[in-house]
């Protein structure tokens, strides 16, 4: 297999802190979500509580939706999309 261009290893690159930045914002997302979880200490929760459920579940699931866009361009950059 030939090297890479000095452009798709810049490229590489990029997307790679990208991916880091991704899965280290997916991370936090997803603790904040176990962290309300896990302080849901009644049922059925609150009209606030629910809000707060509601609202961290779209940040986490637009934080898992950037970690995915950016894997599948490194996977597509890899040539193994």
């Amino acid at each position: 297999m030939p090297d890479m261009s000095d452009s798709e290893r810049q490229a590489v690159e990029k997307l790679h802190r990208q991916c880091m930045a991704a899965v280290g914002r997916l991370l936090k997302e997803s603790e904040a979500m176990c962290r309300l979880l896990g302080a849901v200490k009644r049922h059925p929760v609150t009209v606030e509580e629910r809000m707060a459920i509601v609202e961290q579940r779209v940040r986490e699931n637009d934080a898992q939706s950037a970690y995915n866009s950016v894997r599948q361009a490194l996977f597509t950059l890899a040539g193994w999309a």
